[in-house]
């Protein structure tokens, strides 16, 4: 063993006397045009020395270079392929004994690297790198078995004195796709790196994006636990800051923070096991966790987000620079969510998610499949939600009028499509599976006390129900279909309202308190069809068959019998034959009314149409053009010695009255040759009733009779069930 020790003594004095003697004998920059030669020769590129040439032999095998540039290969331009002002890099001699690697600290500066593909594809630097050699052939068994050789060297064998890089750049640039992205600036230290001991490091530079526009001051900081042996690696404490500007960054500008507590990485499973996973950005904060495997494959991840509360106003100002449009100012103010994710090839889950919306609450689960065509599954579930809140703020008459001049047809920029009601071509592509349930649920003035509505969509189809809602003390039953596969959209619809008040729904859907009263049910006795994408088109070619209802109701504005009383001789003699008292109060009180509405080609026909109020009866028949809102109907009605609202004694007095009702629905007009046998004040109460039974089923919106002025009035039993629906 003596000898041996010996013997490598002097080995190792003749290899130092050796490098000493080279250090002093060689100059490297004598050299310099032979290698300018030979990189000529072998890429056609001009490699050129600005700066002199220094080599280190002993205790480190090292190079010192000043300035050196390469240009670009032949067919670009005269820009430098690369260029660095100074570069030092060393490797140690004697750890090289020991099959070792000590690399000296690796220094780099004003390092400049612009890649370039041209128009046609062809980059400037294919000629370096090339197409991927293939696998040498095994010269031996033990070679083509995966045995080891006697010069194997692996990550394990190596260390860093650490990395220096300064006031560098690098320069992408596709002129294929018109997109440049460069970075300058460029500093990164990162002390020594060994094998299972933590390195810290440090980076900065200057992102500028041409697509999509915007810049970014960005600055990294972490440390990093190389451990190759077992090839799992440790990066913790990493924290990444952005301050960005440019028409890509919401509202023009943000600073952004995103941090990683600990990430795990091993190379033998594929693997990377991240904790304390937070980000924040424009006054919110996202805080989670993730697993993510299958690395070289996939990848496959799962996790979990959290986003603590955060104003919504806030956050939309700082994006779009103003707060969103809500009817409630204070929407928005509190939001919170919370959900379970997992991703991978062909699929995104999120199997539970929990959301609060200022008062509201929302939870359920999502899952999209499939790569080019998209399939999507969900269940959500609402609770306390007053949708209005959120909706956009009523606007002036003045506002409506401009946009709707603007829009009017052969504007500039208009959409030729604004007016569909389908988006025909996402419903053909469309597949989902899913469900909507709701408790405590408000929209556009409807109140519902429980909703369910679950809906699926394949091949063109959407079909939505069976819908089943509580509201209003009545109950909702319904189903939708959707046909978009043929060159017209096809609608069915069918619906079954059942003893809904009429009082708090009409208040709720006006805003304000209506004296209409009344229980009110409505169902289609055969669905209600028709075909278009626009709601003109979708009213003129609808058909079907709708019975209606309303029980012990009350229409506001006028006495009919306190009108009769006071109509003529004739009447004043009738009435006491009949009991009826007329009182003072301007209202009318109905035991029911019930028709039917056949509809054809949107023209809806009623020829069953039944009035029954305490001393009054009535009947009708005619047609109502539900696209144009033209009415022509025309109603008898006679008083009669009952003061039962619903059957009773339906004898008449004599006092039978036909009127002819004109004109759209929402302003009708009344008309008759019987002055002279009522007078005008029966034919004005007989108006009233007309009217107080348009009311009841259309809402009325504006009336006139004839000599009349227009009253606004309440919303009615057709409106209040075209806006439900």
């Amino acid at each position: 063993m003596r000898v041996l020790v010996l013997i490598g003594g002097a080995i190792a004095s003749i290899f130092v006397l050796g490098a000493v003697l080279l250090t002093l004998m060689v100059d490297p920059n004598k050299y310099k045009d032979d290698f300018a030669r030979l990189v000529k020769e072998s890429t056609g590129r001009e490699l050129v020395f600005e700066g002199d040439v220094k080599l280190t032999f002993f205790p480190r095998l090292g190079v010192q270079t000043g300035g050196v540039r390469v240009s670009n290969p032949p067919g670009f331009d005269d820009k430098p392929f690369t260029r660095v002002q100074r570069a030092n890099v060393s490797i140690k001699l004697l750890p090289l004994l020991s099959r070792r690697v000590v690399v000296g600290k690796v220094v780099l500066e004003g390092l400049e690297l612009h890649l370039v593909r041209n128009a046609d594809g062809r980059a400037s630097w294919h000629d370096i790198i090339g197409p991927d050699d293939p696998e040498p052939a095994a010269a031996d068994g033990a070679q083509k078995s995966g045995g080891p050789s006697a010069f194997d060297w692996s990550l394990g064998d190596v260390a860093l004195d650490g990395i220096s890089v300064k006031d560098s750049s690098l320069i992408w640039e596709d002129r294929m796709l018109g997109k440049r992205y460069a970075v300058s600036g460029l500093n990164v230290e990162m002390k020594a790196i060994r094998q299972g001991k933590p390195s810290d490091f440090t980076a900065s530079f200057l992102l500028d994006s041409s697509k999509p526009e915007l810049k970014a001051q960005t600055e990294a900081t972490g440390t990093v636990i190389l451990n190759a042996g077992d090839e799992r690696h440790v990066f913790s404490d990493l924290k990444l800051k952005v301050s960005a500007t440019g028409k890509a960054v919401p509202g023009g500008k943000g600073d952004f923070e995103l941090g990683l507590a600990e990430l795990k990485v091993d190379d033998k499973q594929h693997t990377a096991v991240g904790s304390g996973l937070s980000f924040s950005g424009y006054g919110a904060k996202v805080t989670g966790q993730f697993l993510a495997s299958n690395l070289k494959d996939g990848p496959d991840v799962k996790g979990r987000l959290d986003v603590p509360d955060f104003n919504g106003r806030e956050l939309s100002a700082a994006l779009t620079g103003k707060a969103p449009d809500t009817a409630d100012a204070a929407a928005y103010q509190h939001i919170t969510a919370a959900l379970e994710f997992k991703a991978g090839r062909g699929y995104t889950e999120i199997p539970n998610f929990t959301a609060s919306l200022d008062d509201a609450r929302v939870e359920g689960r999502f899952r999209v499949t499939g790569l080019e065509k998209k399939a999507y599954n969900f269940n959500v579930r609402v609770s306390g939600l007053d949708a209005d809140r959120f909706l956009p703020a009523k606007k002036s008459v003045e506002a409506e009028a401009r946009e709707a001049a603007s829009a009017a047809p052969g504007s500039a920029g208009v959409d030729p499509h604004k007016d569909d009601v389908f988006t025909v071509k996402a419903l053909r592509e469309m597949k989902l599976d899913g469900q909507v349930t709701a408790e405590r649920f408000k929209i556009r003035g409807l109140r519902f006390t429980s909703l369910k509505l679950p809906m699926m969509a394949q091949d063109g189809v959407l079909d939505v129900g069976q819908v089943e809602a509580r509201l209003y003390d009545g109950s909702l039953k319904g189903s939708l279909r959707v046909d978009v596969q043929g060159d017209r959209p096809a609608v069915t619809l069918s619906y079954q309202l059942v003893n809904v008040q009429q009082k708090p729904l009409f208040s709720d859907i006006e805003g304000k308190e209506s004296q209409f009263a009344g229980t009110m049910s409505a169902e289609t006795v055969s669905p209600l069809v028709c075909q278009g994408n626009t709601m003109h088109g979708l009213k003129r070619s609808m058909s079907g068959r709708v019975r209606f209802s309303v029980r012990d109701g009350v229409f506001p504005g006028v006495n009919i019998l306190g009108v009769v009383r006071d109509s003529g001789k004739k009447a004043k003699d009738a009435l006491p034959a009949t009991g009826a008292e007329t009182g003072a109060e301007k209202s009318t009180k109905f035991g029911s009314i019930d028709g039917t509405a056949a509809i054809n080609g949107g023209v809806a026909t009623i020829n069953d149409l039944d009035f029954k109020a305490p001393f009054l009866r009535a009947d009708g028949r005619g047609t109502v053009d539900i696209a144009t809102k033209q009415t022509d109907y025309t109603l008898h009605v006679r008083v009669v010695p009952s003061s039962e609202g619903q059957g009773g004694n339906a004898g008449l007095l004599g006092l039978v009255v036909p009127m002819r009702i004109t004109g759209p629905y929402d302003n009708l007009s009344f008309s008759t040759d019987y002055l002279r046998t009522l007078g005008k004040g029966a034919l004005d109460a007989v108006g009233g009733v007309v009217q107080g039974i348009g009311n009841v089923l259309t809402g009325g919106g504006r009336s006139s009779r004839q000599g009349g002025t227009p009253e606004k009035k309440s919303s009615g039993l057709l409106d209040g069930v075209k806006k439900l629906f």
